[in-house]
């Protein structure tokens, strides 16, 4: 257990551990629902110390003051990285030029509606390949693969590539030291290296992937993208196209597997399925990010100093029982989920890709729950989760049903 800073009032101390506490392993949602029981401020001594904002409405107001919460780190524990994540690692006024790259040019919804009938497709590819069988790993045979290969197709990396991804990737989103996490950071940039000097030998030429596109012809201040611009942006987008989606459609496949009342309200009223992915990524939502203070400021009647990491779990803000009444309830009407639940982030950081991992998961439940009846959890399955800047099931996801 780490010192704790003298500024901090005991009764303010907690122990919680979002990645190594032994509850993650079987049930993570009983682990962040208790910070229910918990301060709206804690200071937590786990993971090199930080503070956790323990509900919705302090947290969606922190995301609006990057002047006091810096996104110099996006990791807790905190990173001391020699490069950035564009835009992830930057704060206003610097973050707004890069970020409209990315809401304008790669993720707008026109973008997004345009490419759907493409993600059908490749989501009926991927279904017609076990629906015969009865049964899969749809961890390893759909959630894994299918957003991955969404997101190389758009981004112009072949997917040749993908499996040397793995690894690192994981130690980004769940390594559980500061080493290890930017270890696999370093990595991921270093994959892509190799690819985008290519693709920077011919500049001009147009490309049929529109990010890449965006991301070579895309301008700042009058100037390209330099390469170590287009290298960050790059491992930007891979990392986040790597975890995110594929840990929501598993959370989200899992709970209709075994709620056939719920699955069955979506079978006899598809129109329910845009707010059940909202309600779905609430009740399971899965990142947890972190935030660096700025400056000696005083949030809601605490101190904290210049230099501490903060918390921002939407896992622990989709639980909150001050916003959601019987928040561990899934409820497929529940009104304004948009607004409340902060699956995306608020704020300037608002997750740039939310349109496309909307229309990812929409399109899952609309062509997976036909197309497989009598959906069920394999007999011998063994649920096991992880959790770090991710909160995700590791292993198998067997899941059988009538073929």
């Amino acid at each position: 257990m780490e010192s704790i800073p003298d500024h901090v009032a005991p009764d303010r101390i907690f122990q919680f551990d979002f990645r190594l506490d032994p509850r993650i392993r079987r049930d993570p949602w009983g682990f962040f629902h208790s910070a229910n029981e918990l301060p709206d401020i804690f200071y937590s001594p786990a993971l090199g110390g930080h503070w956790v904002l323990a509900r919705a409405e302090l947290l969606a107001e922190a995301w609006s003051r990057p002047d006091l919460f810096s996104a110099e780190s996006v990791s807790v524990p905190k990173i001391e990285s020699p490069f950035r994540l564009i835009p992830n690692n930057l704060d206003p006024p610097e973050h707004r030029p890069y970020q409209q790259i990315f809401t304008r040019q790669m993720f707008a919804p026109r973008i997004i509606k345009a490419l759907s009938e493409d993600f059908r497709q490749l989501t009926r590819e991927r279904i017609d390949a076990f629906a015969p069988r009865g049964r899969c790993d749809f961890s390893e045979e759909y959630a894994q693969p299918l957003p991955v290969q969404i997101f190389l197709q758009m981004i112009g990396v072949p997917p040749s590539l993908r499996g040397e991804f793995g690894e690192s990737a994981d130690r980004v989103f769940r390594g559980t030291t500061p080493e290890v996490i930017f270890q696999g950071m370093t990595e991921v940039a270093g994959l892509l290296d190799a690819w985008l000097d290519e693709e920077m030998a011919d500049r001009d030429s147009p490309r049929e992937a529109h990010m890449l596109e965006a991301m070579l012809t895309a301008e700042i201040d009058g100037r390209l993208l330099a390469k170590d611009e287009l290298s960050s942006v790059a491992t930007m987008l891979m990392l986040g196209g790597l975890d995110t989606v594929s840990s929501a459609t598993m959370h989200q496949m899992l709970f209709l597997a075994t709620h056939p009342d719920h699955r069955e309200q979506l079978i006899d009223d598809p129109s329910l399925i845009p707010n059940a992915v909202e309600e779905l990524l609430r009740r399971f939502s899965a990142p947890n990010l972190g935030r660096v203070a700025k400056q000696d400021f005083e949030f809601h009647g605490v101190l904290i100093k210049r230099g501490e990491m903060v918390l921002f779990s939407t896992a622990i803000a989709g639980l909150d029982e001050t916003r959601f009444s019987d928040p561990l309830s899934v409820d497929f009407h529940r009104k304004n989920l948009k607004r409340d639940a902060l699956s995306f982030g608020s704020g300037v950081h608002m997750c740039s890709g939310i349109h496309l991992a909307r229309a990812e998961l929409r399109i899952t439940l609309e062509e997976v729950l036909p197309r497989l009846p009598n959906l069920r959890l394999g007999p011998d399955a063994q649920i096991e989760y992880a959790s770090g800047g991710t909160l995700t099931i590791v292993g198998p996801l067997p899941l059988e049903w009538d073929a």
